[in-house]
């Protein structure tokens, strides 16, 4: 007996919700309301990535500078990346900048003679790439800086290379 009761009553609790959750709200909006666009204003002033890919065997890696002047760059390099021939730093223009690198198998440093000021763009290119597993089709280049005046690291954000099929 005491079965029957509770299955009638979970059966009628089951039905009420069902049907709560399957009723529609009807929801009016103001006439005020209607005309109200919401905006959302980002204003980024810290370096970011701005773009990255591929060009023949070169990756590149492009890095907006802003808030600060930047004096030091650091790409960890992916797993999947076997070799380059070298590295090659430019300014928006296309100009090469004047810069010392340290590379190892995990990192390359980037050390620029002057600061980078506010208001232009960094790429760098890695010429010559071979990569160890070909088969891999994205490669994650993580991205640190050194903002003049700073004394840590700060995060800029992970470069993604996509790789496409030859064919």
């Amino acid at each position: 007996m005491k079965g029957l009761i509770f299955g009638s009553l979970s059966a009628l609790i089951l039905t009420t919700s069902a049907a709560a959750i399957a009723t529609p709200v009807k929801y009016q909006q103001s006439n005020s309301d209607t005309h109200t666009v919401s905006k959302i204003a980002l204003k980024v002033n810290v370096p970011h990535i701005t773009n990255s890919g591929v060009r023949n065997d070169t990756h590149f890696i492009r890095v907006a500078v802003v808030g600060m002047s930047l004096q030091d760059l650091m790409i960890s390099l992916p797993s999947q990346m076997e070799s380059f021939n070298k590295v090659r730093i430019t300014d928006q223009s296309g100009r090469e900048i004047a810069a010392k690198t340290e590379i190892n198998k995990e990192r390359v440093s980037i050390s620029f003679e002057q600061p980078v000021n506010p208001g232009g763009s960094v790429e760098v290119q890695f010429i010559g790439v071979q990569r160890r597993i070909p088969f891999e089709k994205i490669l994650l280049y993580g991205v640190t800086a050194k903002r003049v005046g700073l004394n840590r690291d700060i995060p800029i954000g992970t470069a993604r290379i996509d790789i496409a099929d030859k064919g």
